[in-house]
């Protein structure tokens, strides 16, 4: 797992974070606080959800979407949704809780663990491009291949620069990480949903929203 470190993004250890709920079913409600609340037994932080539109976090329930400000930038635009997550049926449970603490992820201040500094993936980078529909030449792109372009370099290819981060060593199991199809690779290299906190998720944001420490009897 990862997070910038220039300048950082993360909240103040010790913090409530008001976090405000503008619309949605009371089960979309309780499903997003279930999911959300596996990451309070790793952090010093607490959740206040609350209803209406005053909140450190405000929350949209809309179809189609899975999004978040990355950490403290929720605190820049007042006016306007800092989380949108797309309501699904009690069929689709885990992948929507899922999807909540990834989202929840980037609001702590996490980025995409396939752009983690240490990451490894051996990219086929050719694959990849024409899976979205464009070529590995930038040249022949027009202006909707060159956005395209930009947007899969930023959500796959491009690893963070370890000066700028604050990172641990790269977790394929990283609820972080987006899958990767076997296609977009060179040999045998895949990435299924990763479904639950894993071991390296919890340990950073332990490091990242410490407890103070026990004064010594």
């Amino acid at each position: 797992m990862w997070a910038r470190n220039n300048p950082s993004k993360l909240w103040t250890p010790g913090q409530t974070l008001r976090i405000a709920f503008l619309n949605g079913t009371p089960e979309f409600k309780q499903a997003v606080r279930s999911a959300a609340s596996n990451w309070l037994a790793h952090i010093n932080l607490k959740f206040n959800f609350v209803e209406g539109a005053e909140g450190d976090i405000r929350i949209l329930s809309e179809n189609g979407t899975f999004w978040s400000q990355i950490g403290t930038d929720a605190l820049l635009d007042t006016d306007e949704p800092t989380m949108r997550l797309w309501p699904h049926s009690s069929n689709h449970a885990r992948y929507f809780a899922a999807n909540v603490m990834h989202e929840f992820g980037h609001m702590l201040g996490a980025e995409h663990e396939q752009t983690n500094p240490t990451a490894n993936i051996p990219w086929n980078r050719t694959a990849l491009y024409e899976s979205h529909g464009i070529t590995d030449n930038p040249e022949e792109d027009d202006y909707q291949a060159g956005v395209i372009r930009n947007k899969l370099n930023q959500l796959y290819l491009d690893r963070a620069d370890p000066s700028e981060s604050l990172y641990s060593t790269y977790d394929r199991k990283s609820i972080m990480h987006y899958v990767i199809q076997q296609t977009w690779t060179e040999g045998d290299f895949q990435i299924f949903p990763n479904l639950e906190l894993s071991e390296h998720d919890k340990a950073f944001m332990a490091k990242a929203y410490p407890y103070p420490p026990q004064a010594s009897e």
